[in-house]
């Protein structure tokens, strides 16, 4: 069965809403981007495993921060079920200081390597998608970073 051409976007959608919780700040976002019982790997981190461990850590690492991260290449692959999927996304991610920092800042260039899962029966919010798809596994790899690090510890 070939997959639903939909879904691609609806991972797509999925996949920019991390980006969105990160530089509102709404890290409540997330829970529409992970599972609840998501496994990730980050540098800053290693392995964190569940949303709201995933949302701690990212919003303690972002506190003394503001950030714009922009998503370039993707390439999405659906398995054959229909059910999971991959990804592997570039990003970069400019992170703005504050306080000491103001002015300063320091940029990330990377990847995001995901495994994804249906949510039958959920809203993906691209109507004829199969559904939500849910972010299950991810690891966080750096290709680079350029500038000031002390703007990610703050004052």
């Amino acid at each position: 069965m070939a997959p639903n051409p939909l879904d691609y976007i609806t991972i797509q959608n999925t996949l920019s809403r991390y980006c969105i919780a990160l530089d509102t700040k709404d890290f409540n976002l997330l829970k529409q981007v992970f599972t609840e019982d998501c496994d990730t790997v980050y540098p800053f981190g290693g392995q964190i495993k569940g949303v709201q461990k995933v949302a701690d850590a990212i919003q303690n690492r972002l506190k003394p921060i503001t950030s714009q991260h922009a998503l370039t290449t993707q390439h999405i692959e659906i398995a054959a079920d229909g059910k999971t999927a991959s990804a592997t996304t570039y990003f970069t991610g400019i992170h703005f200081g504050q306080g000491k920092w103001k002015g300063q800042e320091v940029t990330a260039w990377g990847k995001y390597m995901d495994q994804l899962v249906l949510q039958e029966g959920q809203a993906g919010g691209v109507p004829g998608s199969s559904g939500q798809w849910l972010v299950s596994k991810r690891e966080v790899a750096f290709m680079g970073r350029l500038g000031e690090e002390g703007v990610m510890d703050g004052e």
